[in-house]
C-alpha cells in the first residue's frame, strides 16, 4: 500500500463569495424616501426618510451616502479599524453632522430626519449599528432568525430617536455577529416589517438559494408579501448571503 506524499498533496481552497440583492417599492407614496448603498461588499447603509417632516429622500441619500463615505476614509486609520464597534459610532457621528450641517443651507431650514442601518461585512464576523426603527435579521445555519437591534420606537410605535434631530448625543445601538457559512442576512425598513411577520421572513431567507438571481427572486417575493398584507408605504429590502464554494 502506498501512502500519499503530504508534501505533495495540495489543499482544495475554499472561496467565500458575499452576494446581495436590493429592490424597492414607492408604494402609494408621492416621492420615495427610502434609500440605500453598498460599498465594495463590505459596508451596506439602509435609510427611512422621516414621515411628517420635509426632505425625507434628502436625509435618506445623504445618510447613506455620508455613512460609505465615512467607512471608506475613516476605516485608513488603524484606531478605528481595530475597533469596529467604535468605526461605527464614528460612521453615525459623521453622518449625523453632516445632516445637522445641511439643515443649515437655504431651502431646508425646516429640517429633516432619518433612520440608518450601517453594516460592516468582515472575514468571518459582521458588525452593524442603527438608529430607528429600520431592522437587520440575522438567519443562521440552523434556520434561527433574529432581530439584531431594537426599534426606538415609543409604545404607540413613534420614533423617539432618528439622525438628524440634534447635533450632538446621538448613540448608535451597535452589534458584533459571527457571519456563518449559509447565514443570511436582510436589511428592511418599516414599510415592510409592520405588514409581514418573523415567521414569512423565516420562510424567504430558508429558500433564498445561492445565486444572484435567486436571492433578487426572495427580495420580490418579500416586497410583494407586504403589499399583500396592506403596505402602501416606501419598502426597501436587502438580502446578503455568506456563501462558500471550493
Amino acid at each position: 500500500m502506498r501512502f500519499a506524499d503530504p508534501l505533495s498533496v495540495k489543499a482544495r481552497s475554499t472561496r467565500v463569495s458575499i452576494l446581495f440583492a436590493a429592490s424597492q417599492a414607492q408604494g402609494e407614496r408621492d416621492t420615495q424616501e427610502d434609500y440605500f448603498a453598498n460599498y465594495n461588499d463590505q459596508c451596506f447603509a439602509l435609510a427611512d426618510g422621516v414621515g411628517g417632516m420635509p426632505h425625507g429622500e434628502v436625509a435618506a441619500k445623504l445618510a447613506c451616502e455620508t455613512a460609505v463615505w465615512a467607512y471608506k476614509h475613516v476605516r485608513l486609520r488603524p484606531f478605528y479599524w481595530d475597533d469596529k464597534k467604535l468605526f461605527l459610532k464614528r460612521i453615525f457621528r459623521s453622518t449625523n453632522i453632516a445632516l445637522w450641517q445641511k439643515q443649515r443651507e437655504i431651502g431646508f431650514e425646516d429640517g429633516f430626519a432619518t433612520t440608518l442601518i450601517s453594516l460592516i461585512i468582515g472575514e468571518n464576523s459582521f458588525w452593524v449599528g442603527g438608529v430607528g426603527d429600520s431592522r437587520i435579521y440575522h438567519l443562521n445555519e440552523t434556520g434561527t432568525l433574529s432581530s439584531l437591534l431594537p426599534d426606538d420606537t415609543d409604545p404607540s410605535g413613534k420614533l423617539t430617536n432618528a439622525l438628524g434631530i440634534r447635533r450632538y448625543g446621538l448613540v448608535p445601538h451597535v452589534v458584533a455577529k459571527q457571519f456563518g457559512r449559509q447565514d443570511v442576512l436582510m436589511l428592511v425598513t418599516d414599510g415592510i416589517t409592520r405588514y409581514i411577520d418573523e415567521t414569512l421572513l423565516t420562510k424567504q431567507l430558508s429558500m433564498c438559494g445561492e445565486t444572484t438571481g435567486s436571492l433578487s427572486a426572495t427580495v420580490e417575493e418579500v416586497l410583494r408579501a407586504a403589499g399583500e398584507h396592506g403596505s402602501t408605504d416606501n419598502m426597501t429590502a436587502i438580502v446578503i448571503k455568506r456563501v462558500f464554494s471550493s
